[in-house]
């Protein structure tokens, strides 16, 4: 079954993404919809999540099918499945992060030719919320499975809806703290999760003024309880990572003010080292 589904998109791959005479848009959708979270990394990234990218960026799809994937990927069925029970080391990871990386080029539709309403953006970004609130597993790569990346796909989500003037400064001031929840962790990142958070952050800082950036960005200055549980030491350099990334990032452009805020407090987190 599945080698049979792997041909039909490699088909679709090979002929510069036209679709079969023998499969129609809807029938090719149902089929990766199904499969979106396979461990087969070929399956999952190289053709289900390029041919859904490709399909979207060419207008394959109308408004109205574009709406319908996003209703089916912002359920419990998708981006929430097993997120309540689901281990760190459990396969559903891959259903919910691909589903969210379904979130950014159908949002970059809607910014060329609008079709969702209002209160369709702001039910996206209050998913995306709860949403990371939930996830706990920050596994980057997986040997033999490929990348599973979750939080560097919201962080990617994040970026892409923050974007629509619809966002209010409220919900860029509600979602900094549950960015600060993901981050203040004693999992260590490993794969430049905190460089696509930063691309989302400083996209939500367009949208709030100096003082409530420095407020949020304090707020990441973990103070360390024990200097002998190696816990301590990965908040700290995930902390620290966070930060460095924001600094260097904050370097261009118009950000001065901000730079120096960073620089103060990579310099504070420093005596929170044990090293």
């Amino acid at each position: 079954m599945e080698e049979r589904i792997i041909g039909t998109l490699q088909g679709v791959k090979d002929k510069n993404y036209e679709i079969h005479d023998s499969y129609s848009l809807p029938d090719l959708t149902t089929m990766m919809l199904q499969r979106i979270g396979s461990t087969d990394p070929e399956l999952r990234n190289g053709l289900i999540h390029n041919i859904f990218t490709t399909f979207i960026e060419r207008k394959y799809y109308n408004h109205e099918q574009m709406r319908n994937i996003l209703k089916s990927i912002l359920n419990k069925n998708y981006l929430f499945y097993r997120i309540h029970f689901s281990s760190q080391e459990e396969d559903a990871v891959f259903k919910r992060s691909y589903s969210m990386l379904l979130l950014p080029p159908i949002m970059e539709q809607h910014k060329l030719e609008p079709f969702l309403t209002t209160k369709e953006i702001h039910q996206i970004w209050s998913d995306l919320k709860r949403y990371l609130q939930q996830e706990r597993d920050h596994r980057g790569y997986i040997p033999g499975k490929g990348w599973a990346h979750a939080i560097a796909h919201a962080a990617d989500a994040v970026a892409a809806v923050v974007d629509c003037e619809e966002i209010t400064v409220t919900e860029v001031k509600d979602m900094l703290p549950v960015i600060r929840e993901q981050f203040l962790i004693d999992s260590p990142y490993l794969h430049d999760e905190e460089e696509r958070m930063v691309t989302a952050i400083m996209k939500m800082f367009e949208k709030i003024e100096e003082n409530e950036k420095v407020e949020w960005l304090e707020t990441l200055l973990h103070k360390r309880e024990s200097w002998d549980d190696p816990k301590e030491d990965i908040i700290i350099n995930n902390c620290k990572h966070l930060l460095r990334s924001m600094y260097f990032r904050s370097l261009y452009g118009d950000h001065r003010q901000l730079t120096l805020v960073l620089e103060r407090l990579l310099r504070t987190l420093r005596k929170e080292e044990a090293y």
